[in-house]
C-alpha cells in the first residue's frame, strides 16, 4: 500500500518559509518525485491561494501540474457534506480568492473512499497540513471525524525517512 499525500497550502508555505528551496535542494527534489510518482497532490483550489503571493513558491508551482487535481463528481459531493457539517471550513481568509481547505478534505475522503469501494487498498490518502491539531475548527479536527490521518510536513519527512 502507497500512501499518497494531499498537501495543504500551509505546509507548501511553511516549506518555503522555513526549508528555502536555495539551502534544502533535496529536500525540494524530494518532494518533486513524490509529485511525479503521484504521491503528492492537492486540489486546484491550492494553486489558486499560492498564486495570490509573489515569491519563489508561486513560480514553483506554476511548473508542478501533476501536484494539482482537478475537482471530479465524487470531490464534489464531499465538499458538501464537508461544509453542511464545517461550516467554519467555508471562510475565506482573502475576499475573492476560494478557500482551499474544504476541497483538501474532499479530496482525500474521495480517493479513500474510492479505493475501499474498489477493495483495491492500493493507496492511502493522508492530509497534509500545518494547522492546530489541538483546535476543534482546524483541518486536522475534521480529518479526524473522518478517520483520515493528517500529519505536518515533519511528520512526512518521518514517514519518507528523509535525513537532512
Amino acid at each position: 500500500m502507497e500512501i499518497v499525500y494531499c498537501i495543504d497550502t500551509s505546509s507548501l508555505i511553511e516549506m518555503k518559509d522555513k526549508y528555502p528551496m536555495d539551502v534544502f535542494k533535496s529536500l525540494w527534489t524530494n518532494m518533486e518525485r513524490l509529485i511525479k510518482d503521484g504521491r503528492l497532490i492537492a486540489p486546484v483550489d491550492v494553486r489558486e491561494e499560492i498564486k495570490q503571493g509573489d515569491d519563489e513558491l508561486k513560480k514553483w508551482v506554476k511548473s508542478k501540474k501533476r501536484l494539482f487535481v482537478k475537482h471530479d463528481k465524487r470531490q464534489m459531493e464531499r465538499v458538501k457534506d464537508v461544509l453542511k457539517d464545517y461550516r467554519f471550513l467555508a471562510k475565506s481568509q482573502k475576499p475573492g480568492v476560494s478557500n482551499a481547505d474544504p476541497w483538501l478534505i474532499a479530496l482525500s475522503v474521495a480517493k479513500n473512499d474510492k479505493e475501499r469501494e474498489e477493495l483495491f487498498q492500493g493507496n492511502r490518502y493522508i492530509v497534509v497540513t500545518e494547522e492546530s491539531k489541538m483546535k476543534p475548527n482546524k483541518i486536522p479536527a475534521v480529518c479526524r471525524n473522518y478517520n483520515i490521518e493528517c500529519i505536518n510536513l515533519l511528520e512526512l519527512f518521518r514517514k519518507e525517512g528523509w535525513k537532512f
